[in-house]
């Protein structure tokens, strides 16, 4: 299988995402492949409304060549910066691949039967096509994406799942995993206070979790918190040592957590936290 990381151009934390990226790759024994999206510069002319004919750069250049040199700037600057990251990581099992298309379009394939797509913190929040990509796939396609965090040096040693019992929960977990046979410890956590206590399928019971892995070879502790879920969970992350969180993303609408708050939004939102492995 395939770790894909994300190689978006702008102002993001990309060589964190590519470093927890490399380390994910070299725990599982698997390929890294850096992905990078841009729209073909014909398509990009028309999406930006401006008229091919007539239309130059100062350099003397038509609109269409523009482009083309702006993107083949930008795959170089990107694949200088995924070497580097790499070669400092030690992983050789590595290719990159330079695809025509949005992000929209190309993150939700790779994304389907990868071990993992890892894209940079910022981009869960871009006004742009990376931000639309990250909701395009999570949200409207219901596939997993890992959104890295800010540490230049994660630490996947340890890694937390946070059960509730809810159907978002139950598919992070089986989407990743593969990814956490990455860690050598795993903790399933669980804020007892905010569990629905009329639940009659009784899923909320985090044993149910620690079995399911137990079946696939993945042994895993549980550890109980207290008070906000969101900052006990971001705690108990600290005090553990826990580069990453596998959770549920939006059990409540998109809107609710907009307009009254909640877990995941606030999740997304925290700086240096731990990496997310989401599914909705």
């Amino acid at each position: 299988m395939t770790i894909y990381t994300a190689l978006a151009e702008g102002e993001f934390s990309l060589k964190e995402s590519i470093t927890l990226s490399c380390r994910l790759a070299k725990k599982l024994d698997t390929k890294l492949i850096g992905v990078s999206a841009m729209p073909d510069p014909a398509r990009a002319v028309i999406m930006t409304g401006v008229s091919m004919h007539g239309v130059m750069f100062a350099s003397g250049g038509s609109l269409l060549e523009g482009i083309r040199e702006a993107q083949k700037e930008a795959r170089e600057k990107l694949e200088a910066a995924f070497t580097e990251v790499c070669e400092a990581e030690g992983v050789t099992n590595r290719e990159i691949e330079h695809t025509v298309g949005l992000p929209t379009e190309v993150y939700p394939r790779l994304s389907l039967l990868s071990d993992g797509l890892v894209t940079p913190h910022e981009c869960v929040s871009a006004g742009n096509e990376h931000g639309l990509a990250f909701e395009t796939t999570l949200l409207d396609r219901r596939e997993p994406i890992i959104v890295a965090g800010q540490d230049s040096s994660p630490n996947i040693s340890t890694m937390i799942v946070a059960w509730d019992g809810s159907p978002q929960a139950a598919r992070s977990v089986r989407f990743h995993t593969q990814l956490l046979r990455a860690a050598d410890r795993v903790i399933v956590a669980q804020n007892s206070n905010k569990i629905d206590t009329e639940d009659r399928f009784g899923g909320d019971q985090p044993a149910y979790a620690v079995d399911y892995l137990q079946q696939r070879g993945i042994p895993s502790e549980i550890i109980q918190f207290d008070g906000a879920v969101t900052e006990g969970l971001l705690k108990l992350a600290e005090d553990e040592g826990a580069g990453l969180i596998v959770a549920g993303a939006y059990g409540h609408s998109r809107l609710e957590e907009m307009i009254f708050g909640g877990v995941s939004k606030n999740l997304l939102r925290t700086e240096k936290g731990p990496a997310l492995a989401l599914a909705h």
